[in-house]
């Protein structure tokens, strides 16, 4: 998908809207997984409308966000201000920072919308420090096997969802890969797994979405990653 695609998208996001998926499962997680980042530099790659972002800052972090949209950049600054720096990039290509300038790294459900994961992966590499650590999460390998020609569980293979909002029909392109794929680019990267999650929504989830809580904690929708730069 290209910056129009998800200026596009922008144009219908909700700022006040609690979502299941994002607010009360990925977005928790991530931000737990992330552990004590008390005066460290961070950057949210991909940081959309900038709530993991303000959720880093208000645990006492320093922190530069980026994003491939303008429009949803534009919600992180008006939240936040001058908090923090935002950038217009593409995390399919070069990003422009410095080399070893982060002590740690935020990706959220981002990659799953880059096909080759080589680019993104080795420059979270060059940007962390050394002992720097990135935590992403994106499409769990399991989800929608079925719309994968031959319902191929190893294809890396692009799923295209149509989304009607407000009238307006939206496709939204994005790719799966089976977890042997999603290992291996890791590995080529030369960062290290710490820990792989598959986590469960947080519990106040269960009265607000109560049939989409049972199948989200029997059916996971987002894997998690913690990665090391070595030292």
């Amino acid at each position: 998908m290209t910056a129009t695609d998800f200026n596009q998208l922008a144009k219908f996001y909700d700022v006040d809207k609690v979502s299941l998926w994002h607010d009360l499962y990925e977005r928790p997680t991530s931000i737990k997984l992330m552990g004590n980042i008390n005066g460290l530099n961070l950057l949210d790659a991909g940081c959309g409308a900038g709530k993991h972002s303000a959720d880093l800052l208000a645990k006492g972090a320093s922190v530069s966000g980026c994003d491939i949209s303008a429009k949803m950049l534009q919600f992180a600054k008006d939240a936040l201000g001058d908090q923090m720096q935002f950038k217009i990039a593409d995390l399919s290509n070069p990003l422009p920072y410095a080399e070893a300038e982060f002590d740690g790294i935020l990706c959220a459900l981002a990659l799953h919308f880059i096909k080759d994961w080589k680019t993104p992966l080795s420059e979270f590499h060059r940007l962390l420090k050394p002992g720097g650590r990135l935590v992403f999460s994106t499409l769990h390998p399991f989800i929608e096997i079925e719309k994968v020609e031959s319902e191929n569980y190893f294809a890396h293979a692009p799923i295209e969802n149509k989304r009607k909002i407000d009238g307006e029909t939206m496709l939204v392109r994005y790719w799966r890969r089976p977890l042997t794929q999603m290992i291996e680019e890791i590995n080529a990267s030369g960062l290290q797994i710490e820990t792989i999650k598959e986590p469960m929504p947080l519990e106040t989830a269960k009265e607000k979405f109560p049939d989409a809580y049972e199948k989200l904690t029997t059916q996971p929708r987002f894997i998690f990653f913690v990665l090391k730069k070595p030292a």
